[in-house]
C-alpha cells in the first residue's frame, strides 16, 4: 500500500505543472484570439428572415454594435451584405 502512496504523491507535482502550462495557453493564446473574432465592425452575425416589421429594430441593432444593417430603408435585404 505505502508503494501506491508514494506512487501518487511522485506524479502530483507534474500534474500542477501541466495545469499551469495549459492555464498559460489559454491566457496567452486564447484570450487574444477571442478579443480579436469579437471586434466591432465588419458585416456582423449572419441574419435569417425576419418578419418586416422587426427589420428596422434589427438595423438599429446592427448599427449599434458597428456592424453593417441587414436590411435597406425597404426593409429589404440589403444588397451590399449579400456580396460578403
Amino acid at each position: 500500500m505505502n508503494d501506491l502512496t508514494d506512487l501518487a504523491s511522485k506524479g502530483g507535482g507534474h500534474t500542477s505543472v501541466g495545469f499551469w502550462v495549459v492555464m498559460a495557453f489559454i491566457v496567452l493564446v486564447g484570450l487574444p484570439l477571442t478579443l480579436w473574432r469579437l471586434r466591432r465592425g465588419g458585416p456582423g452575425p449572419a441574419m435569417n428572415w425576419i418578419p418586416r416589421s422587426m427589420r428596422g429594430r434589427a438595423n438599429r441593432r446592427y448599427r449599434e454594435h458597428g456592424w453593417q444593417e441587414p436590411f435597406d430603408d425597404n426593409g429589404d435585404r440589403n444588397p451590399d451584405r449579400s456580396q460578403l
